[in-house]
């Protein structure tokens, strides 16, 4: 078998063996210990930024009139280590701890026991950020259970995700560029695999959403899933009819682009359902779409 023929094939099966909701579940209910170090006052004001839903980063129509985490499962994953400034600080508790969350004045204090240390400040937009991009091994648990986190998580996933299908278009367009003989036998099945891998990114980024926006993914879920999908993939199919009108020199990097979008939108589509608990129309995914095309 060519090495094109194989690679798509792999792929597909990479991509195939990757929607597994129960993974999911199961990532987002990894162990997990935060420690929070100091005054009661400021531990407390700790609690409410982990519980706090920027949602306004989202860009997206929603409200804050909704719970949005679970105050049993939170506390469940917190390690209070009430401290002083001066006092003596609670070894054995902060070294449980998979990274601690430290009041300005006793920062120096706690870094002595080699841990990975967060300085609190409330007004610290990039703090979430931060925390994600050096725990990526546990953000699933980190948003799943602290709704503080899933804003810039799901833009992170969905990202991802859109990078991942833009490139799959470049790569998958690379037969195209072989001599005609070849050319005939590898065609039909870069087009399925085009469709089953774009799909199968776009189903297993939706489950991603679910898990990391704190729910648990069940079966009711796939009802929606398929709702949501069904109109994105109609506005998918008007966004492609652009393609006929473009020459073929630059199709690609137009098709590229509608991936990008596409995925941005269904992702943003999805966020919008679990937040909101509103169905989304066709009108906000294509909007969405538009949106995002340009960055495309």
């Amino acid at each position: 078998m060519a090495r094109e023929e194989t690679f798509i094939i792999n792929k597909i099966w990479d991509e195939l063996s990757g929607i597994n909701m129960h993974k999911i579940n199961r990532v987002c209910q990894h162990n997990l210990q935060i420690g929070l170090i100091g005054s009661p006052q400021i531990i407390e004001k700790m609690i409410k930024w982990l519980v706090s839903f920027p949602y306004t980063s989202l860009n997206l129509p929603i409200d804050g009139n909704y719970k949005i985490y679970n105050n049993k499962e939170v506390m469940k994953r917190l390690i209070l280590v009430p401290t002083l400034a001066g006092s003596e600080i609670n070894e054995k508790l902060i070294k449980a701890s998979d990274f601690c969350i430290v009041e300005p004045c006793l920062a120096n204090a706690v870094k002595e026991h080699h841990l990975e240390v967060y300085i609190f400040d409330i007004n610290d937009a990039g703090l979430a950020a931060q925390i994600l991009a050096n725990h990526e091994r546990i953000r699933f648990t980190l948003s799943h259970n602290f709704p503080v986190f899933r804003p810039e998580h799901a833009k992170i996933e969905i990202q991802e995700t859109a990078i991942q299908n833009t490139a799959w278009v470049f790569i998958s367009a690379l037969p195209s560029f072989l001599p005609a003989p070849h050319r005939t036998i590898v065609a039909p099945l870069e087009m399925f695999a085009d469709f089953i891998v774009l799909t199968v990114n776009e189903i297993k980024l939706m489950f991603e959403i679910i898990g990391l926006m704190g729910e648990k993914i069940e079966l009711k879920h796939v009802l929606e899933i398929a709702l949501l999908f069904s109109l994105a993939k109609a506005s998918q199919k008007i966004a492609t009819l652009i393609l006929k009108s473009i020459p073929s020199q630059s199709a690609l990097v137009v098709k590229a682009a509608l991936a990008y979008s596409f995925t941005w939108a269904i992702g943003e589509a999805m966020v919008f359902f679990v937040v909101a608990r509103q169905r989304v129309s066709l009108n906000f995914v294509i909007k969405r779409m538009k949106y995002h095309f340009r960055q495309g």
